[in-house]
């Protein structure tokens, strides 16, 4: 009995996956990229799957598939600029990049280059490849632990760096603040701006 309830409940939530049209896309399968774009298009029934309708889903699926890819890869890649390379703090292997724009040229841009790089390195010689992380050691911040912090006691906010503190005194937010501030000091004297 406890069997036959399980397989039921597994359909049931099968079912009910496959014909919301609002699933939770923060639990399993809906997290990854290429699922959601085709939800549309994968609730559709068989015999709709080779109407105008569904090449319609599809095309848009493979766009939505297409540009959510690139910004995850935008995203990567600024992940690895900024957390990684410009980072005094941290020690960073080489980091190579390796063209795979063109499947058609997978072998001399990304097998070739690879594995002569991989193998420079297990002999103990460098690669022909320049490191891409070797043109940034001049552009590196500092260590965030040695960096000033400041406080704004306008916005209670905490500052660290230079940088930071810079473009929040001349951001837009802390500036609107200050003058609501400077309002209400004129209307009421007792409230005084430090």
């Amino acid at each position: 009995m406890i069997k036959r309830y399980g397989r039921r409940k597994n359909e049931q939530d099968r079912s009910e996956c496959l014909h919301s049209r609002s699933p939770d896309y923060t639990k399993g399968i809906f997290q990854s990229i290429g699922f959601k774009e085709f939800h549309d298009y994968l609730i559709l029934p068989e015999e709709e799957r080779a109407s105008i309708k569904a090449e319609t889903l599809l095309k848009r699926g493979l766009d939505d598939l297409k540009m959510v890819t690139k910004r995850y890869a935008n995203n990567q890649q600024k992940w690895i600029r900024n957390r990684l390379m410009r980072r005094a703090d941290r020690q960073v292997p080489p980091l190579y990049v390796l063209d795979c724009t063109d499947l058609t040229q997978w072998k001399c841009n990304v097998f070739d280059k690879a594995v002569s790089i991989i193998s420079a390195i297990l002999q103990g010689k460098k690669p022909e490849e320049k490191p891409i992380n070797e043109n940034i050691e001049s552009q590196k911040n500092t260590d965030s632990s040695n960096e000033l912090q400041r406080y704004c006691k306008i916005c209670d906010r905490i500052f660290i760096g230079e940088l930071q503190w810079n473009a929040h005194i001349n951001g837009l937010k802390h500036k609107k603040i200050l003058q609501r501030m400077r309002r209400m000091e004129k209307q009421n004297p007792e409230i005084k701006i430090s």
